[in-house]
């Protein structure tokens, strides 16, 4: 692990190695991280509220039924679909690339069943959890405000974010 900060905030790179180094060891610099964790303050609560890539559930879309009585609604267009659900606080967004030949439906019952063993914490207002279907680099965050600082998890696997983000709930 290494850390950045500044008077805002910090960033914890985690990496993966076949020999442990020290913490903070120049050399993790310039690894690629499997994961970060990042602290952000700002200026006010609607701030950081504003900050969370949270997405309500729209209606009149299609409503898919993702076990545990779990419903979300999925947009399709544009070659893309996002399949979105609430979780209490939690927006819960799965995006996809019909044209690549993915789906999010596999994933979100997937991610439906995790977060079933796994709670996620509570945030002040409101909380986002963006899952793409391809693992490229660290595209699986997990974001949520309290107060004015935001927390931000973002991972290759969203199973490593879901589990990341758990071990901080109170």
């Amino acid at each position: 692990m290494h850390y950045i900060s500044n008077a805002y905030g910090y960033t914890v790179y985690y990496s993966v190695g076949a020999t442990a180094k020290e913490f903070n060891a120049s050399t993790l610099a310039s690894e690629t991280p499997y994961a970060t964790f990042n602290k952000t303050a700002y200026v006010s609560t609607a701030a950081a509220v504003t900050a969370v890539n949270h997405h309500a559930q729209e209606t009149g879309l299609p409503v898919i039924d993702l076990g545990s009585g779990v419903q979300g609604t999925i947009d399709r267009g544009a070659g893309q679909a996002y399949l979105t659900w609430q979780a209490g606080r939690w927006s819960v967004t799965v995006h996809a690339s019909p044209v690549m030949g993915q789906d999010p439906v596999a994933m979100s019952k997937q991610l439906v069943a995790l977060f079933n063993q796994y709670s996620l914490p509570i945030p002040s207002q409101v909380g986002a959890a963006n899952f793409d279907v391809t693992d490229n680099g660290l595209n699986q965050t997990i974001t949520w405000q309290e107060g004015a600082i935001l927390y931000k998890v973002s991972a290759r696997s969203a199973e490593t974010a879901i589990k990341m983000a758990s071990s901080m709930s109170r």
